[in-house]
């Protein structure tokens, strides 16, 4: 049986694991100095520009990425200003394909507010999100290590390839579940490993050393998009600021529902294909019933768990203290998380 993220925590630290304030404390003076870059650099003389960078920056957002970032460098040591904006490259990074996602998909609504392709339409707002990608790749510059470059160019290639894959498999009932968690590592997990691997690059850590951060982050990332996955049906819509099942009515079957029809009744597969293509309520009901009532709701939350394990023991080779105690803790409070 696999253990539990708190009893391998509790072999290596012996302390119970952080909570979200704690952890935020640790950063909070840089993630301040991030947000100030990130709104510095969405500003623009071109007017357009601007007012979308304005509507942009005050969205807000959960910030994880930088919050990675940010903690990985204190684990490593760093001293230096880099840090602060390689985090809010991430950020423009990450914007950027929340864009780009929301006109694929057609989205209406993004963090419980109007989405930016629904306010200026869809070539203004592809646009932007191309100036979020440039904009992101100048600042980086700034950094002054082409490796640095080097892995935020292969980051970008890769989620970007994701990308057009969804766009493939979308309406698709037979993915596997290979395929999937190969969507997933593309269009997520990918990133949260750069988030780690580009604090250990700026802080001249080796390349085993290294490894195990990107390790650390892309099974974190695993962890977070397959929780990601289950919140669409478990989750709370006002909380969540989109109705229930939404990415299934988007024509994406998430892992748990790809294991419902290969495990369970044979009308799942039916009632999956009127939800994508009617977005019927009752279907979506009945549906979500039986991923809870056949288990795939528990396997597809223990597989999100085995990541997450994963992701902890990739920290055993780095030295204990405040920012090791918050990467350790992070995937617990990833797992447990309803927004």
């Amino acid at each position: 049986m696999s253990e539990s993220i708190g009893s391998i925590r509790a072999q290596v630290v012996g302390a119970a694991p952080p909570t979200p304030d704690k952890i935020a404390e640790l950063i909070a003076a840089d993630l301040v100095r991030v947000e100030a870059m990130f709104r510095e650099n969405l500003a623009s003389p071109v007017k357009i520009v601007d007012e979308i960078g304005d509507f942009v920056a005050a969205s807000g957002g959960k910030r994880v990425r930088p919050t990675l970032h940010l903690l990985t460098a204190q684990l490593c040591g760093y001293r230096g200003p880099h840090h602060i904006r390689l985090a809010t490259v991430l950020e423009f990074i990450h914007t950027a394909t929340l864009i780009h996602d929301d006109i694929i998909d057609g989205g209406t609504t993004r963090r419980g507010r109007t989405s930016a392709n629904r306010r200026w339409g869809n070539s203004t707002t592809v646009l932007f999100g191309d100036y979020l990608f440039a904009k992101a790749m100048e600042m980086a510059l700034g950094v002054g290590m082409l490796e640095v470059m080097e892995r935020l160019a292969e980051v970008t290639l890769r989620m970007t390839e994701g990308e057009m894959l969804q766009t493939r498999y979308v309406g698709r009932l037979d993915l596997s579940e290979a395929e999937y968690l190969d969507l997933v590592e593309r269009k997520t997990a990918a990133l949260f490993g750069c988030c780690c691997e580009l604090a250990g690059l700026v802080s001249g850590i080796d390349r085993s050393g290294l490894a195990a951060l990107r390790r650390y982050g892309t099974d974190l990332g695993m962890a977070f998009q397959l929780i990601d996955d289950l919140l669409d049906f478990t989750g709370d819509a006002a909380t969540m600021g989109k109705p229930a099942a939404s990415d299934l009515r988007e024509g994406k079957a998430t892992l748990a529902v790809l294991d419902l029809m290969s495990s369970g009744p044979a009308e799942a597969t039916d009632l999956a294909r009127l939800a994508i293509e009617d977005g019927d309520s009752e279907a979506i009901a009945r549906l979500t019933g039986w991923l809870h009532e056949h288990g795939a709701i528990e396997r597809s939350r223990r597989h999100a768990r085995r990541f997450a394990e994963s992701a902890v023991r990739q920290l055993d080779r780095f030295e204990r203290g405040p920012a090791y105690d918050a990467l350790a803790g992070m995937p617990e409070l990833l797992l447990s998380r309803d927004r």
